[in-house]
């Protein structure tokens, strides 16, 4: 049986972690918080979200062209890691680059902000807003 082509590339143990991680060959970041069965819904020609197939629930996402992303914000490298370190970028900050990039709807604005719950998911917004008229 032939060897697969990223074999080198898996190191560890294997199993599931809930943790972003960056594929260089696809140029694209993923990240699944549940090890469940996921139905995909492409949200623009950048982000990908995953749903849980049982509850329809944001659960995880991809993100593409992440070096096209960081080089449009003067950054030439790429590390993905659960933490951000003064060098490294939040996936936070990469979801909002990431949306910057596209035409504003509530479509796409809706599935980063599923995008953002599914890392943060115990972050609870800051201020409620009133829908009554401002006058």
């Amino acid at each position: 049986m032939a060897k697969h082509f990223l074999a080198d590339e898996m190191t560890g143990e294997r199993g599931f972690k809930a943790e972003p991680w960056y594929n260089k060959y696809g140029d694209c970041v993923v990240f699944k918080s549940e090890d469940v069965g996921v139905v995909a819904e492409r949200i623009d020609d950048i982000l990908t979200l995953y749903y849980s197939i049982e509850g329809r629930r944001p659960v995880g996402f991809q993100l593409k062209g992440v070096k096209h992303l960081m080089q449009r914000h003067g950054c030439n490298t790429v590390a993905v890691t659960g933490a951000a370190t003064e060098n490294e970028i939040k996936i936070s900050l990469l979801l909002m680059i990431a949306y910057d990039a596209g035409p504003r709807n509530i479509q796409r604005r809706l599935g980063y902000a599923n995008a953002h719950e599914v890392v943060y998911p115990s972050q609870k917004p800051a201020i409620s807003v009133d829908a009554a008229p401002v006058s």
